[in-house]
């Protein structure tokens, strides 16, 4: 029976059972992990594997998200939670880790060494394939940030700070949703200077789009944010505009 890099012709015909879409891991897949890795538990600002560091094991966020960031100064490139994995490309390539990954608050991770790792996808051709789709559409998200660095920071801010809301960061508050970040985390997901970004939370507190409290972002006008996100309005041109009505 012929193969495909140690996967099986039977198996690999398995590999049209995956539809875009599907589960990044079925029940079944997961149980095979689970009985192959190892929990673990950290919290806020812990450091699972940095940039440069060896590529040993990948992890499974159970629980809580995680910051993924490459580069001096660090830049955020996306924030991964429950049921989406980390560090998972490494091992097939044999290199070393593209990027860092650090707990944002409490996360509980399944630990999978990079042999056990290699053994599920060989075993688990579906899998292997749904790994592929999650890749493709990482790339595209990272080109479609490396397109929003051109962009002007209010922009990028309101981006950031919807794509957070969006990975599930956010808690309702008294005033608006919480989102635990201070603003250099929010300068280095915007992929902007800490100067920039504060001189643009200013604006957005006045246009009562945003409010802070220490190490926190409140969302007030969520609706607002998503219009400047998509480019179709400016928190600077609607402060002016507020500013100019008859009191």
């Amino acid at each position: 029976m012929g193969t495909v890099k140690g996967i099986s012709t039977l198996s690999y015909m398995a590999w049209a059972q995956f539809e875009r879409g599907d589960p990044l891991l079925t029940g079944e897949e997961t149980l095979w992990l689970e009985a192959n890795g190892q929990t673990l538990r950290r919290s806020a600002g812990h450091v699972f594997f940095e940039e440069g560091e060896e590529a040993d094991f990948v992890l499974l966020i159970r629980e809580g998200h995680v910051l993924v960031s490459v580069g001096r100064p660090k830049r955020v490139l996306a924030v991964r939670g429950p049921n989406e994995l980390v560090g998972e490309m490494a091992p097939l390539r044999g290199g070393l880790r593209s990027g860092s990954v650090e707990a944002i608050g409490d996360v509980e991770v399944l630990l999978i060494s990079a042999a056990r790792w290699i053994e599920f996808l060989q075993a688990h051709p579906r899998a292997a394939l749904a790994q592929i789709a999650a890749m493709d559409a990482r790339l595209e998200h990272a080109t479609r940030k490396i397109v929003e660095s051109e962009l002007a920071v209010e922009r990028r801010l309101a981006l950031a700070l919807m794509e957070l809301l969006d990975s599930g960061l956010g808690q309702d508050g008294d005033q608006g949703i919480v989102l635990r970040i201070s603003q250099q985390g929010l300068a280095e997901f915007a992929g902007a200077s800490l100067d920039s970004v504060k001189k643009t939370v200013r604006t957005f507190k006045s246009a009562s789009i945003v409010g802070t409290a220490r190490q926190k972002m409140i969302i007030l006008d969520r609706d607002a944010l998503r219009e400047i996100a998509a480019g179709e309005r400016t928190a600077s041109a609607q402060r002016e505009s507020s500013q100019d009505e008859p009191s």
